[in-house]
């Protein structure tokens, strides 16, 4: 029987329920892991599937997410992208660019293609 520090005893120290744990959550998408739901699926499919009487509390899933499992809480924002091209500090310094380009635009060979 494997124990952590301070003497307690966790679930995660069972191999076949850390590996379960391990699976379900690389099958999950990013950014949609959350305490309730891991709590939710190891007290409803992956205890059960290992015969393991008892559940555990979204409080212990947070704290496994946290600090066994390395996993960090982050806001994501669904199908918003924003890069910043639009800043006026972007748009100041692109017109000062295009600007120093412009002075090369009699150096530039034009070419036609024709079919």
């Amino acid at each position: 029987m494997a124990y952590t520090r301070g003497g307690h005893h966790s679930l995660l120290d069972n191999e076949a329920l850390l590996h379960n744990v391990h699976v379900y959550l690389a099958a999950q998408d990013l950014g949609t892991v959350t305490p309730l739901s891991l709590c939710q699926h190891i007290n409803t499919v992956i205890l059960p599937a290992l015969e393991i009487e008892g559940t555990i509390s979204e409080i212990t899933a947070r704290h496994w997410l946290k600090l066994r499992l390395r996993y960090e809480c982050k806001e994501t924002k669904k199908g918003i992208y924003i890069d910043g091209h639009e800043r006026p500090d972007v748009i100041k310094e692109r017109m000062e660019f295009l600007e120093r380009l412009a002075h090369f635009e009699p150096y530039v060979v034009h070419t036609q293609f024709t079919r």
